[in-house]
């Protein structure tokens, strides 16, 4: 029996170094984790990996072998961060944020004249949702505007609890006789207080100035109150230019007068002359005057083409100039033909 010793030497040997090509701890995956958990694997034995929390599988495969040499098979599992969906978008307001996956975080913000009611942050979570609700951005409130003292609220459309929100507008008006002095309408700011509000002023003009050559209609002699008007009008013959009536402004001054202008002295003894759209002897022209403005046509003889033709002149606030091509007949030149008699030059 000596003989056996050796060989099972020999035996305890080869089974003891088939018991050492044993693998350790499978390798690591990112974001993964493996089972079973042991410390030691045989030949042959797998490991599973599945990705943890908050990841999904992206690609390879979710498995590694054990080798008889006692080395693991190479993981080709990817992992990847899962998605949240974008929350937005935010209405009057911004998000912030550089990633929309697992562990990232979104931070919001309200517009200038909005107020953040909610989360101002919120992080993806492992499973794919957002750790808090999108918030809301409402507008800035203004408490009811002020009133200038001897003014009033034109236009006033204020929300519920009597208060008026970003951007909302209000229009004033002064009482009658007060002049307003500055924006007539007011703004609700973005810090919640109004634009600045107008002022009434109690604005007095002195009795209007005489107009030349005409006159006003219910000019006493005292002050007037802001927007009071008087009229004027012109003496007869004579022309009112400008308009007729004046404002008291709330520079204490009043709105510019109009002006009369002269009519014109017709020096012109004898002629047939054109004047409203008709020939008609100069002598028969009420006093021989026209108004300021009015065109009159002076008879001319073109002596080439031996016809006659209308020089237009025009009076302008009393003067008028007679053209140099007119002659009057006089008795000097009574056998000259009378230009208004030829024939009309073309």
């Amino acid at each position: 029996m000596l003989w056996f010793a050796p060989v099972l030497c020999v035996l305890c040997l080869l089974s003891g170094a088939k018991a050492g090509k044993v693998c350790s701890r499978p390798p690591y995956v990112q974001s993964a984790a493996s089972k079973p958990e042991k410390f030691v694997f045989e030949p042959g034995e797998s490991v599973t990996y599945t990705c943890r929390p908050g990841y999904i599988r992206h690609a390879g495969s979710n498995k590694v072998t054990c080798s008889i040499t006692g080395t693991w098979s190479h993981p080709t599992l990817a992992c990847k961060p899962r998605a949240c969906a974008y929350p937005g978008p935010l209405e009057n307001g911004d998000l912030h944020h550089e990633d929309l996956t697992f562990q990232s975080w979104i931070r919001f913000s309200c517009h200038d004249g909005y107020i953040l009611h909610g989360a101002n942050v919120s992080s993806c979570t492992e499973t794919g949702q957002w750790s808090q609700k999108l918030p809301v951005c409402e507008p800035v409130t203004c408490r009811p505007p002020p009133i200038p003292e001897f003014g009033r609220l034109a236009t006033y459309f204020p929300n519920e609890g009597n208060l008026s929100t970003f951007r909302d507008v209000v229009k004033y008006e002064c009482l009658p006789t007060y002049a307003l002095f500055g924006n007539e309408t007011a703004t609700c700011g973005a810090n919640g207080n109004w634009s600045q509000v107008p002022e009434c002023r109690d604005v007095k003009c002195q009795r209007p100035p005489e107009l030349q050559n005409g006159f006003m209609t219910f000019s006493t002699f005292r002050k007037y109150n802001y927007k009071e008007v008087v009229t004027y009008g012109c003496n007869p013959t004579y022309v009112l230019e400008g308009q007729r009536h004046s404002f008291c402004e709330k520079d204490g001054e009043w709105s510019p007068k109009p002006t009369c202008r002269a009519p014109c002295q017709l020096t012109v003894k004898k002629a047939v002359v054109l004047y409203n759209g008709n020939k008609i002897d100069i002598q028969k022209i009420s006093n021989r005057q026209i108004h300021h403005a009015d065109i009159i046509g002076f008879y001319c003889t073109d002596e080439p083409g031996k016809c006659g033709y209308p020089a237009d002149t025009q009076c302008l606030d009393g003067t008028i100039t007679i053209p140099s091509c007119f002659k009057e007949i006089g008795f000097w030149n009574w056998l000259t033909k009378d230009p208004s008699g030829l024939p009309s030059c073309t």
